[in-house]
């Protein structure tokens, strides 16, 4: 039986499906648009088959996407087991993202969207850059070499 639902690719269209009806559920409901809850539920349930014809494409972004932001999340959390070893305070209960908010603030939202780029999300948009992955792998690596010269470059606070 389990073999019989894999090869119709019965997963490619729930999961869109469950994701959507969830996410349009979940927004109804917080905001409690419209008043009846049959109503929310009714809406949900338009909003998730209406992705049903989208599906296979969604199914293959969402799952790029996942990997990335699992990928992001573990990075993050090393970095701030790191951060938290070091000892950056900037004060004597302020830490380092209290100080600079807006800093790390871009950072995730750099983050985001390359996480979004590499999942897939532009094909989705219609939007063809040829980046092979040589050329961002070569961007990265300039980055990351740019990042650490600005940081032993940069004037100590103390």
């Amino acid at each position: 039986m389990t073999a019989n639902i894999l090869s119709y690719d019965f997963f490619v269209y729930l999961f869109p499906w469950m994701l959507t009806l969830a996410i349009v559920y979940g927004i109804l409901e917080h905001y409690k648009i419209p008043q009846s809850q049959s109503a929310r539920g009714v809406i949900s349930l338009v909003a998730a088959f209406m992705v049903l014809p989208f599906a296979p494409a969604l199914a293959s972004f969402i799952s790029g996407m996942v990997k990335g932001l699992i990928v992001v999340g573990v990075g993050i959390l090393v970095a701030l087991i790191f951060v938290e070893m070091l000892g950056y305070k900037v004060g004597k209960k302020e830490n380092i993202f209290e100080k600079y908010p807006v800093g790390f603030g871009v950072v995730l939202i750099l983050i985001a969207i390359i996480v979004f780029v590499s999942a897939g999300g532009l094909s989705l948009l219609n939007v063809n850059l040829n980046l092979n992955s040589d050329f961002v792998t070569a961007l990265f690596v300039i980055a990351i070499m740019a990042l650490g010269v600005w940081w032993m470059t940069a004037k100590s606070g103390e």
